[in-house]
């Protein structure tokens, strides 16, 4: 998913500090320009370590002191981006290193992001069910791996609840203003985003840390410390939930338009338009990538004839997916005969992964429940990174309703999220130490398309290692192509080509597999939560395989499938524009050696 979405929450700990330790003497032999790289990233690095939850989750700094939702704050930062930004232009770059060249142009492209973040900020909506669930789950986190065993500890904490409920407090205010010039979170939204604020409510307690934060703490001291959080929590966070609830009442609602998707909303079409960009790693308009995806469409469509084929089936696309629905290899009735279905594929593929990669990472994986209280807004699961207080990289799905869905897209599912998708790509940029802490963790830098188009890139990649020999196993990697191709036409569709809802979800419905709940979820998704960052999916899975095929070109017999894996993984997510920089860079400089014995390919 996203950020992870990859939306990541926390991320694998190697201790506060800088990127690299090197010894001062090894420093002070670096040229100067290498210096004053490495400075102005240290400075930055304690810049977004303030707020960004990523970057304290694996610097172990705990709950942030969270700044207020506003306009202002975020041109407190853009403005504070804009004087770092010319002290990195200042840097000769021709005196840096071809990796410290690549440092250089990664952290212009993060000053940039936050240079732009005010301008995108107005139509991104405070609280919605994925992103704005994903964020308060992600201070959570935080809030309960703070320490509390001091005086001075359980002081700033309680600081810390104290602005969160001034953060949430903010994000109601945020609706007001977006109200005021005729933003809203379209109807169709309402009443999802009512159900998370709920939800955040029930949950409030997770704020009150557990006996186990203060063992040794003397009793009077651990009381009143416990006694003034539940305080912060009755008197400031739970009324700022209600509060920010409240702003969605009717009369709100009655004000929202009936149509989703950011050209509805003032603006929004330039907006989205940028997103599109961002997202997709591409410079093509919504308009070209809605055209790719009806491509990708077709041809789907047509190997899915030839799966029919295959099998013999001669019937419509609904009768074949009541025939899958009904297939028992595919169902599911708990939740832990759902994780069996992911287990039974990762142990398919992880005897093969020693002869498609030389990078292996060291981190564990898992596959476990999501928090019930999130499930309800997503489709299918996320991603979450090893972190300092869980250590294994873990696919979190969702474990509601299990036998509301068929589970043939599981292979493909999981190969996509943990290995060697999301979690082969992200624990390896985390434990490489040879990159500066902002290229291992940072979620400015608009790297959608490379983190996800490398989680479907490998769920490809699993059909050339045999994974999806039977028409069944086909399908199931189809079931989850058709998904994100759908993701191009509707995504674009809804924001930017004037569909409506009800056209979207017709769509979906003809053209993929998803149930009626998971369309739903998706749509508003697409169009209300996350504008754009579908589009990364398939969007990036293209440019690898078109940064592939012109890597094997260029290099003939020198080209070797596992070298081609550790270029792409070995320098982190980057923009595509700079990791195809990068590939090239790389293919001149293995063209120039010796030819190898053999080719290499496995």
């Amino acid at each position: 998913m996203g950020r992870a979405l990859v939306v990541a929450i926390a991320l694998l700990c190697s201790g506060p500090g800088a990127a690299r330790a090197p010894a001062d003497a090894a420093s002070a032999a670096q040229p100067a320009s290498a210096r004053q790289l490495a400075a102005l990233h240290d400075v930055l690095l304690a810049d977004l370590s303030e707020q960004d939850l990523e970057l304290r989750a694996h610097r172990n700094l705990g709950m942030p002191l969270l700044r207020p939702d506003t306009a202002e704050t975020l041109a407190d930062e853009a403005a504070r981006a804009t004087s770092l930004r010319a002290r990195l232009a200042a840097i000769d770059t021709q005196a840096l290193s071809a990796e410290d060249q690549l440092t250089h142009a990664y952290l212009d492209r993060l000053l940039a992001s936050l240079q732009a973040r005010p301008g995108q900020w107005l139509h991104s909506f405070p609280i919605t069910p994925y992103a704005g669930g994903l964020r308060h789950e992600g201070i959570r986190r935080l809030a309960m791996a703070t320490p509390v065993g001091t005086a001075d500890a359980r002081t700033r904490y309680l600081e810390r609840l104290k602005a969160y409920a001034a953060f949430v407090r903010s994000q109601g205010d945020k609706l007001d203003l977006q109200a005021a010039k005729g933003i809203r979170l379209a109807q169709p939204a309402i009443e999802s985003a009512r159900r998370l604020v709920r939800n955040l409510d029930a949950a409030a307690d997770v704020f009150v840390p557990a006996d186990a934060r203060l063992v040794g703490v003397p009793d009077a001291e651990r009381t009143a410390f416990l006694d003034a959080a539940r305080a912060i929590i009755v008197q400031e966070i739970r009324p700022a939930y209600a509060a920010l609830g409240g702003r969605l009442n009717a009369d709100y609602e009655r004000a929202a338009p009936a149509a989703v998707g950011l050209m509805h909303q003032p603006d929004g079409a330039a907006v989205y338009a940028a997103l599109a960009k961002e997202s997709s790693g591409t410079n093509l308009t919504p308009a070209e990538i809605h055209a790719i995806g009806l491509a990708m469409m077709a041809e789907s469509n047509a190997e899915l004839k030839q799966v029919w084929a295959d099998l013999g089936f001669t019937g419509s696309r609904d009768a074949f997916a009541a025939m899958i629905a009904k297939e028992p290899q595919f169902q599911a009735t708990t939740p832990a005969g759902v994780e069996a279905h992911f287990r039974r594929a990762m142990d398919r593929i992880v005897p093969l992964l020693p002869r498609y990669f030389s990078l292996l990472p060291k981190a564990p994986y898992t596959v476990e429940r999501a928090p019930p209280n999130i499930e309800q807004g997503m489709t299918y699961g996320y991603y979450r990174p090893p972190s300092p207080e869980l250590p294994v990289g873990a696919y979190l799905y969702n474990g509601a309703d299990p036998g509301a869905r068929s589970y043939a897209n599981a292979p493909a599912l999981i190969y996509h999220e943990l290995l060697p998708g999301h979690h082969f790509q992200i624990a390896l940029q985390l434990e490489n130490e040879g990159l500066p802490l902002l290229r291992r963790v940072n979620g400015v830098v608009p790297t959608t398309a490379y983190i996800e188009g490398w989680a479907e890139y490998a769920a490809d990649l699993a059909g050339e290692m045999g994974l999806y020999a039977t028409p069944y196993e086909r399908y199931g990697r189809l079931h989850a192509r058709l998904f994100l191709a759908n993701r191009l036409v509707v995504d674009t569709g809804l924001n930017a080509l004037g569909w409506s809802l009800d056209e979207a979800r017709a769509y979906m419905k003809a053209n993929s597999f998803a149930s009626d709940g998971e369309i739903a979820s998706e749509l508003l998704r697409y169009s209300t939560d996350l504008p754009g960052q579908a589009l990364a999916y398939s969007m990036g899975h293209r440019e690898l395989v078109r940064m592939r095929s012109a890597a094997e070109t260029r290099l003939g017999d020198r080209y070797s499938l596992p070298a081609f894996h550790a270029a792409v993984l070995s320098p982190g997510a980057l923009p595509m524009d700079l990791l195809e920089g990068h590939l090239t860079r790389w293919a001149d400089e293995l063209a120039k050696g010796p030819a190898p014995r053999q080719a290499g390919r496995p």
